[in-house]
């Protein structure tokens, strides 16, 4: 992390956002990871906060307050860990991105964190380090599927089916279906893919596009893919909701629309499965 960070030029301005012991922590911690959720990276906040707290220059966080206080303070300081690990990343092209799953998991959606190239050359090349031709061409054959023509996710078997179009890469060879199966298990384990509205590790339901393709391969999907985005965040969006104005064509999350009552394209009311959004 420091030889990648001396190829930047600090600015003045820039030098007041350097990073500090605990800034590279968290970037080396979420580097190493790739992908993590945001309980894992509250929980690496807080074990920063216990080992730097009273160390000058550090914004120390009180765990003698309220356990609510506690919560908000360690969230602001995820914020301004992020905004000081990024001022620093986006000028070697990297960066620390998060976002939310487009379904909820109980009665949340959960957030996540991922530390991605930002040329989409470098997106795909990363992924080339860890899958074979075959494979790489097997995630995208499934990625085109689901964004195309199953926006709300498909079955597994139906995905695995997938693998028959392949042969097509430099390898010039298809996956088996025991093959593709295995591979499924891994885009799922490894957040590229996700089950729809069952809980991580759970057997049944629909399989759709997962957090961590979002954020890692965003550049690659606008120019590759049909992959709307969000009205609200300018963030792609997968599993849409449109808004209910005949003339309008904006389209949102639904965790979005959860949290934003109007239109941002028209003003109307947004509505959710037929329910005005909450103001």
């Amino acid at each position: 992390l420091d030889s990648l960070l001396q190829e930047v030029k600090m600015s003045n301005k820039d030098k007041n956002m350097r990073m500090q012991d605990w800034h590279k922590l968290f970037v080396q911690s979420i580097m190493s990871h790739g992908f993590m959720t945001g309980q894992d990276v509250y929980a690496l906040v807080k074990k920063i906060c216990e080992e730097y707290n009273g160390t000058p220059g550090f914004p120390s966080v009180r765990f003698d307050q309220d356990q609510s206080e506690v919560t908000q303070d360690i969230a602001a300081l995820i914020d301004n860990f992020l905004k000081t690990a990024n001022n620093s990343l986006e000028k070697i092209q990297f960066q620390i991105k998060k976002g939310h799953e487009e379904t909820k998991t109980g009665a949340t959606y959960m957030q996540f964190y991922a530390f991605v190239p930002l040329e989409e050359n470098e997106q795909i090349a990363k992924l080339q380090k860890n899958l074979t031709e075959p494979e790489l061409e097997f995630l995208k054959l499934i990625t085109y599927h689901l964004i195309d023509e199953r926006p709300d996710g498909d079955t597994e078997n139906n995905l695995i089916n997938l693998c028959m179009q392949g042969g097509l890469n430099a390898a010039k060879k298809k996956l088996t279906s025991i093959e593709a199966a295995k591979s499924l298990r891994s885009f799922l384990e490894q957040g590229y893919l996700a089950k729809i509205g069952v809980r991580k590790g759970k057997t049944g339901g629909r399989v759709g596009v997962g957090v961590r393709l979002l954020l890692e391969l965003e550049g690659w999907l606008e120019r590759n893919t049909e992959v709307a985005k969000c009205s609200n965040c300018t963030k792609p969006v997968v599993i849409t909701v449109s808004c209910n104005a005949k003339s309008c064509d904006g389209v949102f999350h639904k965790r979005c629309v959860e949290t934003k009552s109007r239109c941002t394209v028209c003003k109307q009311t947004l509505k959710l499965d037929g329910v005005a959004a909450k103001r």
